[in-house]
């Protein structure tokens, strides 16, 4: 029976949530913002640079963590830092 459940909840999740926690590229606005924010810039400076409303920027970023993994600013630094891993 738990295994029902867990697969059941598997697949509720994937449909639900549109992307894999960890997986998909990011878009040029999503890196963009993500490139500022990891350099240093508060969500307001990041907002100003873009010419967008800091909700926007707070929205990006939120899923940019989603699609990264990350949970900081620090990791999303570190995270960006990495080369890119070869495809295979």
């Amino acid at each position: 029976m738990p295994a029902e459940w867990s697969a059941r909840a598997r697949a509720e999740s994937a449909r639900l949530s549109g992307r894999a926690p960890g997986g998909g590229e990011l878009t040029v606005a999503e890196l963009s913002a993500a490139r500022l924010v990891a350099g240093g810039m508060t969500n307001k400076e990041t907002a100003a640079e873009l010419f967008v409303t800091v909700r926007a920027v707070e929205s990006t970023l939120t899923k940019v963590y989603a699609k990264l993994g990350v949970r900081s600013r620090t990791q999303l630094a570190a995270h960006l830092q990495r080369p890119p891993a070869a495809p295979g």
